[in-house]
């Protein structure tokens, strides 16, 4: 039985292979394992401290599928060397996935026989039997278990008449993850020019296993597409073995903090990081032709990375072709990331939605989510915190109501520039209802061409009509606006600078379809 090189040696020759601008097939950059492969001593993180418990779990009317001990062990052993490269490639040397193996150095595998057929485990639903049967195995038998990620492989339980095999879930749902297992399993298939299915399932196999160790779906970016293929959390599926696939930057920013990448034993793994974040601030920066994003945020567990992803809203609904980016933390506390827009696939005229994920050491991931479009090519930034104008001289001359009997929910509050406290219509005694209305005196006449909103995180309003006046008796409206639904700050961008000193806001609806409101803080500035 042969063994492979130790996994630092081979990923040295892949870091080599890589960096060649010509591309290969992926099957050529990663050794191909064949059935007779043992795992090096060197699989998994150093010592083996956490590890992916694989589960082969076979319905009561199916068997084993032959061979499915060897093959697999060169499947993992594949996947397990391509994550190696390429956790190599983005900074994290060696940090791989950990992978378990018995006394013979064969990939150590759970074999599970299901108390049910296979038409209790369907694709559709059956995660939820399987993994309770196989929760049921791990609390008999604990020292199985290595960590808390499970990938569980099914026997497939039938044939296309092209010969494609089909089965149970094939899937990833939170730390767990799905997958069917068929005699052409085999990386000794992956790039054949006459192979059908390898790429397809292997490739499958390792996207869910992505999902099942915290990894949502991206696209990498345009630059990084160019170099290295399409990403694994992307399309990958498709491509793995045959064309050059590769795992983004924010791929290992959020791997690199996961419980499977840790040599550290601790005991609070995925819990709450009691992490916020203070402060936004974004811009297109024309010089740059690039969108640049900073803040800053407080956690109890440090953040160690942090992965970036911009999803357009208009045509990609799960995310495959989300453009990341990565970065470290600046210090303890603050970040910054430049994103050129040349690294975007779609810069017509569409929606985003901007996620940063910040990684903590104990594997959780805070998340902020924003909103943004492009017109015509260009970033229209409209979410983050602002340099709005000094609020300390505002007051508010006239509202249809607040409640200050039952709590502080005074109107003054939406004025007084914290983020905490809010302004909240009457509600404990003759409710007041739709339209909700609060006016401001900034002191003196500004010119303002955009406005800053923080929505309380229930009672939000959703269609705020703006007034403007100069005297508090003539009346101009803006139009009206539809506010997003989230805490996070936002602003809404006026098409052209107004002179005013008095402003009114006219709440026309809420989200909830409640007749109460609340807001948080109003702001103006001017660009």
């Amino acid at each position: 039985m042969t063994k492979i090189f130790p996994l630092l040696v081979v990923t040295t020759v892949l870091m080599m292979a890589m960096t060649s601008c010509q591309k290969k097939p992926e099957s050529a950059l990663l050794q191909k394992t064949g059935a007779k492969t043992e795992l090096g001593s060197a699989n998994g993180v150093a010592n083996g401290t956490y590890m992916l418990n694989i589960v082969y779990f076979v319905p009561s009317d199916l068997d084993t599928v032959p061979g499915y001990r060897a093959r697999l062990n060169g499947v993992f052993l594949y996947m397990q060397n391509f994550t190696s490269k390429w956790m190599n490639q983005w900074g994290y040397a060696g940090k791989t996935l950990g992978l378990p193996t018995d006394s013979t150095g064969q990939l150590k595998i759970s074999l599970i026989r299901g108390q049910l057929g296979k038409s209790s485990y369907p694709y559709d639903g059956g995660s939820g039997a399987v993994m309770s049967e196989v929760n049921a195995y791990f609390a008999a038998h604990p020292t199985e278990k290595k960590s808390d990620h499970i990938m569980v492989i099914i026997p497939t339980y039938s044939y296309g008449a092209n010969g494609d095999p089909s089965g149970g879930p094939f899937y990833g749902i939170g730390r767990w993850c799905f997958a069917l297992d068929y005699t052409g399993l085999d990386t000794i298939n992956l790039g054949k020019p006459d192979d059908k299915f390898s790429t397809k399932w292997i490739g499958g196999m390792a996207h869910e296993m992505g999902h099942g160790i915290n990894l949502p779906h991206n696209g990498g970016a345009q630059s990084q597409n160019i170099l290295y293929g399409t990403t694994l959390m992307g399309y990958g599926n498709g491509t793995l073995g045959k064309a050059p696939t590769y795992f983004s930057p924010a791929d290992a920013a959020i791997l690199a903090n996961g419980q499977l990448f840790s040599n550290v034993t601790r005991g609070d793994w995925y819990t709450d990081p009691g992490c916020q974040v203070k402060q936004v601030y974004a811009e297109y920066n024309s010089a740059a032709a690039s969108i640049i994003v900073s803040g800053k945020f407080s956690a109890t567990k440090p953040v160690k990375d942090i992965a970036y992803y911009n999803r357009n809203t208009g045509n990609d609904n799960g995310g495959y072709n989300s453009v990341t980016f990565a970065s470290k933390p600046i210090g303890t506390d603050s970040f910054r990331i430049v994103m050129p827009v040349s690294d975007f696939r779609d810069k017509g005229n569409t929606n985003y939605e901007f996620t940063i994920r910040l990684c903590h050491e104990n594997g959780s991931i805070t998340s902020y989510v924003a909103a943004y479009s492009f017109v015509n090519g260009t970033p229209v930034i409209t979410f983050g915190d602002k340099p709005v104008y000094d609020k300390t001289a505002w007051t508010v001359i006239a509202f249809s109501s607040q409640e200050t009997a039952s709590e502080n929910g005074a109107a003054i509050n939406i004025i007084d520039g914290s983020g905490s406290s809010f302004w909240h219509s009457r509600w404990s005694s003759n409710a007041a209802t739709y339209p909700h209305y609060i006016t401001i005196d900034m002191g003196q006449a500004l010119d303002v061409n955009r406005f800053t909103f923080k929505q309380r995180d229930s009672r939000m309003v959703k269609v705020v009509e703006i007034l403007t006046s100069n005297d508090n008796a003539t009346w101009a409206s803006l139009g009206d606006f539809t506010l997003a639904q989230t805490t996070n700050p936002q602003n809404i961008v006026l098409s052209a600078v107004q002179h005013f000193r008095y402003f009114k806001l006219n709440m026309k609806s809420s989200y909830d379809g409640q007749q109460f409101a609340a807001m948080c803080e109003v702001g103006t500035y001017k660009d």
